[in-house]
């Protein structure tokens, strides 16, 4: 009600004069103790109201939402399982998206009829058109199998990981799949927001494009004009926050806050019913992404998250080693938080503890973050791992095997006339020509000097 009063309008709605139904991307799930829906919404005719969905997740299943609607079939005659803004399907009949002949009577695929697919046949560049329309299929859809397979494996196996998701896609992938009872723990769901595809063909940890220590950070971009996609992981280097949701009954929910990317977050519990915000290095602005501040939380977790791309497969695994460990002791502290609050004098009472209590140790657990943190420029700095002051205490990085003698690297390839830049030189440099001298009297001189100016 509040979408069709108030409206709705997302980056990609287009100018109200010119209104552009391209995004189809605004999803959300809405949960409480008793029911899990899944929402998706867009601007209505002419950017004015809302035309939105919500389906019921049925219990005891996984739903995957990612960058895309989910909802499909639609009985308009089941308030029980699905809900729908006042004329849901009058703007897809006015603009020929949709007609009730495409559906069985009563029935409505809302992704189908306002989903968003590039127009291939009739674009003025046909590839870049299909291109885009790739990228969408497989942006949100592999997302959807991963989620899947990792929360539930046995349905998970079932699913085409390159089938992709589209309006149009033909027998398209569920809005959610059964998982075995109390199977699913919020662990898990965080481990799923810090996937990369590890393991799988679709591994952006592995490969000449992660570089030899195997980040699965794509974050510089390529020339104007370069068609093309990486693989979009769950985790991403610009994400700036996740968060895990425990509904809880009794006012005991939990959301576990996540800052910067998953893949280098350690999750802090905050309960729901707590009397009082967060520390104020949650939301102080002493800092922001332009100014650093040792005062912003946010700033601990993004610095840990940048330096561990000097070697993502080292550093990032001391990372997640420490994260594990704080969400160990988060778990406890959930445990003994609630007891504190259940023997509370009345619900006030309790509010004022579970916030002492979950304050206490966001700010202590940041601080050791920081700690952390600056740990590691001590342990990896200098392309080394340093452990201790002693002669054995230090342990150069090491290029992999595979990435050194790759002839794209260049390192095999090396010769006088300079290092491999991407293209093969077609005949040797002359040294001594280059110079105006004999090749034979002045190349031991040019030698020495080249091996004295890099320390050999």
């Amino acid at each position: 009600e509040i979408a069709v009063d108030q409206g709705f309008y997302s980056a990609d709605s287009g100018e109200p004069d010119h209104p552009d139904f391209a995004d189809s991307a605004e999803a959300l799930a809405v949960a409480d103790t008793q029911e899990l829906w899944i929402f998706n919404v867009m601007t209505g005719a002419q950017n004015a109201s809302a035309i939105w969905a919500a389906q019921r997740v049925p219990p005891g299943n996984v739903a995957a939402v990612g960058n895309s609607f989910t909802i499909r079939k639609m009985n308009l005659s089941d308030p029980d399982n699905f809900l729908y803004s006042p004329g849901v399907t009058k703007l897809a009949e006015e603009m020929g998206w949709w007609s009730p002949k495409d559906d069985l009577p009563g029935f409505f695929d809302f992704f189908g009829a306002y989903g968003y697919t590039p127009d291939t046949k009739g674009a003025s560049d046909p590839a870049a058109a299909q291109m885009m329309k790739d990228v969408l299929a497989f942006y949100s859809g592999r997302r959807m199998w991963r989620i899947f397979s990792l929360l539930s494996p046995a349905e998970g196996a079932k699913l085409d990981p390159n089938k992709g998701n589209l309006p149009e896609t033909k027998d398209p992938y569920p809005g959610s799949v059964p998982a075995p009872k109390g199977s699913v723990t919020a662990e898990m769901v965080m481990n799923v927001l810090r996937d990369h595809y590890e393991g799988t063909p679709y591994d952006l940890t592995v490969g000449m494009a992660s570089g030899p220590f195997g980040t699965p950070n794509r974050g510089p971009v390529p020339p104007r004009g370069t068609r093309g996609l990486w693989e979009r992981a769950i985790s991403m280097h610009r994400g700036s926050w996740s968060y895990v949701l425990e509904p809880k009954p009794a006012g005991l929910s939990v959301s576990w806050l996540g800052y910067d990317s998953p893949h280098g977050a350690a999750y802090l519990p905050f309960f729901g019913s707590a009397a009082e915000g967060a520390p104020e290095s949650f939301h102080s602005h002493e800092g922001y992404m332009s100014k650093f501040s040792t005062k912003v939380a946010w700033w601990a977790f993004n610095m840990v998250n940048q330096y561990s791309d000097l070697n993502f497969r080292l550093i990032n695994k001391d990372v997640r080693t420490r994260a594990q460990q704080i969400e160990d002791e988060g778990r406890e502290l959930v445990a003994a938080c609630t007891r504190k609050a259940d023997s509370a004098d009345g619900e006030d009472a309790a509010g004022r503890v579970l916030a002492a209590c979950s304050n206490k140790f966001a700010e202590e657990k940041v601080a050791e973050w920081w700690d952390f943190g600056f740990s590691l420029f001590a342990k990896y700095g200098r392309y080394a791992v340093t452990s201790n002051e002693t002669a054995k205490g230090e342990t150069l990085m090491m290029y992999p095997e595979w990435w050194v003698n790759s002839v794209e690297v260049g390192y095999t390839l090396w010769a006088p006339n300079g290092p491999y830049h991407g293209v093969k030189e077609e005949a040797p440099l002359n040294l001594g020509a280059a110079f105006g001298r004999s090749a034979a009297s002045s190349s031991p001189v040019l030698v020495m000097l080249v091996a004295a100016a890099i320390g050999l």
